[in-house]
């Protein structure tokens, strides 16, 4: 992978600027030297610049690879409409809970270097999470006793999602647990894990997959092993050895951050106050692991392609062949759900899907509302990010937007329709 974008842009002069600015090309082939159609390819194009012209996104950044060559790469829209500024490669998108995979295998650098093990208690980590209870029932929105973990929540827990932890919401509001106050701009992680820890966890570690803070605790995790603030670790352990030179928790030009749009009562597409996991725009104290990223469509492909090459990218190590595989393989077992099992009817692009680590996997079972292969890996962020990998048809693909609103999920089954459609070997 020598290069990460080679793209004709509609305006040259943001095309000559971004270039020069990404410094890392990927060159973009005949999609028929990949096993592609062009056809295929323009019909994908098309239908994902309909969002924007149909005035359903703002602006939209995608990106497809496969083999290891960019076969599409296309910019449409405005990141900020007030100011008339263009979506460019370069452009920053919230990544949200697209970060936790790119956290996640950062701080399985750790377990490669024998920092934990995933059965570790995390509790030898941060100890007050030993002490966690667990609800027995809950009746009339009231927690009706407690009992302790049967088995310590582990590190295994946090990744596969069955630590027993949700997001503040999911706690009886009778506790009157506060998300913005677990997760404060203000704090730290470690601020959050001290206030988390005062509440019990909603079922006994290992009995059932459930979204919720677990990538944000290990990414405390990281910081008590590594010795490092986890800005820092990530940047060390995973930006600057593969080139993600656009992801982190700020951004360094706020001009290049896109804004949050979405349809008001009438239709017009209006900004949207989106909800705040990091500083974004200077520099912060926050760096949630769970949701605090903001990243470039390159960039994404840069982590996407690391993963398919089982863990290097230019001839950089990031993580051991054997721990990738273990990362895209479904690790949660049936008894324990599939992704959304309380909440399917939510999340089409993942109906069908299982657990790995940090990272949703198609379950064999289904049945799916996308097409995609056995073991392909996928998840997206709140404000209407997506990617998905097929470690079989050696494919990474990628669509950013930052659109809260009513067709949320019609990008990413886009996006895996168009780029199915267009496989042809």
């Amino acid at each position: 992978m020598k290069s990460l974008i080679s793209h004709a842009l509609t305006v040259a002069l943001a095309f000559s600027a971004t270039t020069s600015a990404l410094g890392k090309d990927l060159e973009k082939v005949d999609p028929a030297t990949v096993g592609m159609s062009a056809t295929g390819i323009a019909k994908l194009s098309a239908d994902m610049r309909a969002f924007v012209d149909q005035n359903r996104r703002a602006g939209m950044v995608y990106g497809v690879m496969r083999r290891g060559k960019l076969v599409a790469f296309e910019t449409y829209g405005l990141r900020n409409v007030e100011k008339n500024l263009p979506m460019t490669p370069d452009t920053a998108f919230r990544l949200y809970s697209q970060s936790r995979a790119v956290t996640g295998a950062a701080i399985l650098t750790l377990m490669d270097e024998g920092k934990f093990k995933l059965d570790d208690p995390v509790a030898k980590f941060i100890p007050e999470i030993g002490k966690m209870a667990v609800i027995k029932e809950i009746k009339d929105g009231q927690v009706i006793g407690t009992e302790p973990q049967k088995s310590p929540m582990t590190i295994r827990h946090l990744y596969t999602y069955t630590s027993g932890l949700g997001y503040a919401a999911d706690w009886p509001k009778s506790l009157g647990m506060n998300q913005r106050d677990i997760l404060s701009l203000d704090g730290t992680i470690e601020d959050s894990m001290k206030k988390l820890t005062k509440y019990p966890l909603l079922f006994q570690p290992g009995a059932k997959w459930y979204y919720g803070f677990s990538s944000d605790v290990l990414g405390r995790v990281a910081e008590v092993s590594s010795g490092q603030k986890l800005n820092l670790f990530l940047q060390e352990r995973l930006f600057d050895k593969i080139g993600m030179t656009a992801t982190g928790y700020w951004v360094k030009d706020a001009d290049m951050l896109a804004e949050v749009y979405g349809p008001d009562d009438a239709g017009k597409m209006v900004l949207k106050q989106a909800p705040t996991s990091s500083s974004y725009t200077k520099p912060g104290t926050l760096f949630s692991a769970g949701g605090g990223l903001v990243s470039t469509a390159p960039d994404y492909l840069r982590f996407l392609q690391m993963l398919l090459n089982g863990g290097t990218l230019d001839g950089a190590r990031v993580l051991k062949p054997e721990t990738v595989k273990m990362m895209l393989t479904r690790q949660t077992t049936p008894a324990q759900g599939l992704v959304y099992w309380y909440n399917h009817d939510s999340t089409p692009a993942f109906r069908g899907y299982a657990w790995g680590l940090t990272i949703g996997v198609r379950a064999a079972e289904g049945p799916h509302a996308a097409p995609g292969s056995d073991g392909d890996a996928a998840w997206g962020g709140l404000a209407n990010t997506a990617f998905f990998i097929d470690p079989r048809e050696q494919i990474a693909a990628v669509a950013m937007t930052q659109y809260l609103g009513r067709d949320e999920p019609a990008l990413p089954l886009t996006l895996r329709n168009g780029v199915y459609g267009a496989i042809v070997k």
